[in-house]
């Protein structure tokens, strides 16, 4: 069986060196911050959500599963490593209220996957790289991923980047990554639920002249 990891990592250009700090392949890209309009909207978005698996994340919308030949190399991966096929990454939430419809309308990304993570605590989702050409194979480079921060920072909740540790964020801080190259997990060992909206699609001019003035 191949190795999702080792496949992947052959595509990357990152160093792969845990004793090397890149400031410019170690790190998160900030791209501002949007009003918290959801606050009123979390206890039922939390309620909502539903564990899943790697097989069970979903692929561009819910109740897709994930291209056979893909999630082969990822669960022989999670086995080889010790988590396990059926290890519960997160929990997710495909319904989006309309305060979270707006902000996402905003960003104007085509083709646009939005869902909600509510990483509860003891959830991890494992080292990996993103496969997220699928959007656009004729232009991957114009795929971007998007991560809106629902809830403030809680001790026990992080984000790794390459050799990068996120941390310390507030709601509504906007961030994005170098998804073709960098890997990245996030972990919950806190006491709290982290919950981020995450936007994946092809960067429009909509797009360009959002983020282009953004609040930071």
């Amino acid at each position: 069986m191949i190795s999702n990891w080792q496949q992947s990592k052959r595509k990357s250009t990152y160093h792969f060196d845990p004793k090397r700090y890149d400031p410019q392949q170690d790190r998160v890209i900030i791209l501002g911050h949007v009003e918290p309009t959801w606050v009123n909207d979390l206890t039922s978005i939390v309620g909502g959500a539903d564990a899943a698996t790697w097989a069970t994340r979903g692929h561009k919308g819910q109740g897709i599963q994930a291209p056979a030949e893909d999630l082969a190399t990822e669960e022989y991966d999670l086995e080889q490593f010790g988590y396990g096929a059926d290890f519960k990454i997160t929990d997710l939430n495909w319904v989006m209220p309309q305060s979270l419809q707006k902000v996402s309308q905003n960003f104007g990304l085509g083709d646009c996957m939005s869902r909600i993570h509510v990483q509860r605590p003891g959830q991890v989702w494992n080292l990996h790289l993103d496969k997220l050409q699928k959007w656009n194979p004729e232009d991957p480079q114009r795929v971007m991923r998007i991560m809106i921060q629902l809830t403030d920072w809680q001790p026990g909740q992080f984000w790794e980047y390459g050799n990068y540790h996120h941390r310390g964020w507030r709601a509504g801080e906007v961030t994005t990554f170098d998804w073709a190259n960098i890997p990245h997990s996030t972990a919950n060992a806190g006491h709290h639920a982290r919950v981020t909206l995450q936007l994946t699609g092809i960067v429009s001019s909509q797009t360009q002249e959002y983020l282009a003035h953004m609040p930071q």
